[in-house]
């Protein structure tokens, strides 16, 4: 009897036993991140802990301000190399890899905003990558269909038996326009995103599924507009280049001081590109140089001036004038000059002058 009774328990155990708690049976498995030490993880999550602690300390001592520091380059190096780990992953097209490590990294400092952008831009490439095979599948599909209409219109031409039937027709139609409408809407988020090469291929192709359709004219609507954008941006890098060279002419005649040349250099840019980044320090640049300039003028046409040699002051101040003419300063000094040389030439040929 006894030996009944220790057979039923022990196939009572057994089958209770799928049905105990995994966790008291199988141990916990650790999270490891693939290139990482086996307790990468909880290495970060106890340094983390600690750095919340001291930092919550109203005084910390020396040591433990050492400690912070160290503990805060502990923790953005780990960083660094979860996100270089990933990268490396993601370049091998390992998008589910990459994905893992940055999750579990993020599980284990959850208030890391860099672990957390990073993240969040890996998803946003990887959901752009599979919006552009999705994409060029679409693309790939509608090339198909039309290379099907060609046939379609040479068994329309035959005569006799084999010619499609008006079902097999309606049903290429349907996949036309379903396919149209399928480049469309990728062509759409394209142009969201300033693809306009890629947004004009597809659309090319939905016009031509289309045919009469009603969805004709969006199609066409976006294609003139992905054609606008597209003439804009070729004319774009000739504009950038005659830019670029007004700048760098512009700054060349500063640096060799050429004051008349760098005035006119500075007027086309001006004019061309009034919003161009290095216009307003190069106007601050030139302004400087031009002060600079006058003022050593000024003074060395006052230096002559003070010495009687007023031809020499003007001819300082007339080469001074053609850089700055509105200068108050300059041109009271000009017509000073010139009043007194014109008296001097009357007194010079007054007969009544005394030598």
């Amino acid at each position: 009897m006894s030996s009944v009774v220790t057979s039923r328990s022990v196939l009572l155990w057994l089958l209770l036993l799928p049905l105990l708690p995994a966790c008291n049976l199988i141990p916990t498995q650790q999270q490891v991140l693939e290139g990482f030490p086996s307790d990468a993880l909880q290495q970060v999550r106890r340094q983390s802990a600690e750095l919340d602690w001291l930092q919550n300390l109203d005084i910390a001592t020396p040591d433990q301000q050492r400690k912070i520091k160290q503990l805060h380059s502990n923790l953005r190096q780990f960083e660094r190399d979860v996100i270089h780990a990933a990268s490396r992953l993601e370049q091998q097209d390992d998008w589910h890899g990459a994905e893992r490590i940055l999750r579990h990294a993020t599980g284990a400092l959850p208030d890391s905003r860099i672990l957390g952008s990073a993240r969040q831009q890996l998803d946003e490439r990887r959901q752009l990558r599979e919006e552009l095979v999705r994409m060029d599948l679409a693309i790939h599909r509608g090339e198909q269909l039309l290379k099907d209409a060609k046939a379609y219109q040479r068994l329309r031409q035959l005569k006799g038996a084999g010619l499609p039937t008006w079902l097999e027709l309606n049903v290429y139609q349907h996949k036309c326009r379903k396919s149209a409408k399928e480049l469309q809407h990728y062509a759409q988020r394209a142009l969201e995103r300033q693809d306009y090469a890629l947004a004009r291929r597809g659309l090319q192709i939905a016009q031509r599924l289309s045919g009469d359709d009603y969805q004709l004219d969006d199609i066409e609507r976006d294609l003139a507009l992905a054609n606008r954008q597209l003439r804009q941006a070729k004319r774009q890098p000739a504009k950038a280049s005659v830019e670029n060279d007004a700048v760098v002419e512009l700054q060349q005649a500063l640096d060799a001081g050429d004051l008349l040349s760098a005035r006119q250099h500075l007027n086309r840019l001006q004019q061309r590109s009034p919003r161009h980044p290095q216009l307003a320090p190069l106007q601050a640049q030139f302004r400087t140089q031009l002060a600079v300039r006058v003022e050593t003028a000024v003074k060395r046409g006052n230096d002559l001036y003070s010495r009687g040699d007023i031809d020499g002051a003007l001819e300082i101040w007339r080469e001074a004038e053609t850089l700055d003419p509105d200068n108050v300063e300059l041109l009271a000094s000009i017509v000073r000059a010139e009043t007194v040389l014109q008296n001097l030439r009357i007194l010079s040929t007054s007969p009544n002058a005394e030598f």
